[in-house]
């Protein structure tokens, strides 16, 4: 009996904390593996693309091939040029020809986009946002992603590009993001902004799957801590409700690791999104259900999703 061999897509999801690699079989997951993104800037330019490769070609199952490859990026993604243009967050991938070289590299299929745009795309063909004409999703991580689906195709500027909804003005807060502007809702509500204002209180707080059990527990105990958390709901509703004012989605799914802490700063959430009669807003606000997964979900199939340059 012969074993049909596996053809399988790809996906990339390079954020600034880290970078997720999966391989799918139609819509299973198969393998992945996530590495730190900090180790491909201890390489050479030139060898960043064949560390990916490597990797890919790690996971592969032994007679697999593969059919594409789709990438998310953190922050701007010329969707022309096929290059990362973000030296802030992303500096170790950016400005050089990483599609074209995974393209020769592989010889498959290749496609780019924001990191926002691809988590969106899986959270809208395999999780949450299922059967929604108009989804957005806001991702509460290392930065803040945002990306709106209208019936399933990313809203773009008249130029083609991702809006950078992350980078809006939320306060008056005196501190200048590196996007150039004062009070910016990345640099205020943040997942890193968050952790930064909670160790100030919690020194030995450690950032991973027990955080939501300890903070639970800390701000029942400890009104400082509260009132952190209800802060940082305020800020984040802020923003939400510039956001949900102007889009208008009909669910709004929330992702990043400061997505899965809501319960613990849903008052200052609520208080922010609260508005007069006409002029509410729609509170539609679920958890992701993809997870870290969504943006390496929705990179796989990418490629499938639009026309792509061939290799």
């Amino acid at each position: 009996m012969t074993t049909q061999a596996l053809s399988l897509r790809a996906g990339i999801d390079i954020g600034g904390t880290g970078t997720r690699i999966i391989l799918l079989d139609g819509e299973q997951e198969i393998a992945s593996e996530t590495v730190p993104s900090a180790w491909f800037a201890t390489l050479p330019s030139v060898l960043r693309a064949k560390a990916l490769v490597d990797k890919i070609c790690h996971l592969l199952p032994a007679g697999s091939s593969l059919t594409s490859l789709g990438i998310g990026a953190s922050g701007p993604v010329n969707n022309t040029t096929e290059i990362i243009e973000n030296d802030d967050t992303l500096a170790c991938f950016s400005y050089f020809p990483l599609v074209s070289q995974l393209r020769e590299l592989l010889a498959v299929p290749v496609a780019i986009d924001n990191d926002a745009v691809v988590a969106a795309l899986g959270e809208y063909h395999f999780g949450a946002g299922r059967e929604s004409e108009r989804m957005m999703m806001v991702t509460l991580g290392t930065g803040i992603g945002v990306a709106v689906l209208d019936k399933g195709q990313p809203f773009r500027t008249f130029d083609g590009k991702h809006p950078e909804a992350g980078h809006i003005p939320v306060s008056s807060d005196p501190v200048i993001c590196y996007c150039g502007l004062q009070g910016c809702w990345e640099m205020l509500a943040s997942r890193t902004q968050l952790q930064q204002a909670l160790q100030k209180e919690i020194p030995d707080l450690q950032w991973g799957t027990s955080t939501f059990s300890v903070l639970s527990e800390m701000v029942a105990a400890r009104p400082r801590v509260a009132e952190i958390m209800h802060n940082y709901g305020q800020i984040v509703g802020r923003g939400l409700n510039t956001l949900l004012t102007l889009y208008g989605p009909d669910i709004t799914v929330l992702s990043g690791s400061a997505a899965a802490l809501l319960p613990l700063y849903q008052s200052g959430l609520d208080a922010a999104l609260t508005r007069a009669g006409g002029y509410a807003v729609n509170r539609k606000i679920t958890h992701s259900t993809l997870g870290d997964a969504a943006g390496a979900l929705g990179a796989a199939i990418l490629p499938t999703l639009r026309g792509t340059r061939q290799p």
